[in-house]
């Protein structure tokens, strides 16, 4: 495995491992509050990119 992929998969298990000690200490967010955020976003994009008729 070349130097740069050695160092990837290391900062990957290491950004893994700091989501799981969240994931233990409980700072997680509502997925439906996750949802409702994306919808409200959508809601926007389609107010902005609207095509006229």
């Amino acid at each position: 495995m070349d130097p740069a992929g050695a160092e990837e998969k290391a900062d990957r298990r290491q950004m893994t491992l700091e989501a799981l000690a969240d994931v233990d200490a409980g700072r997680v967010i509502d997925h439906r509050e996750v949802e409702a955020w994306v919808k409200n976003l959508v809601k926007r994009v389609e107010t902005v990119v609207r095509q006229p008729d």
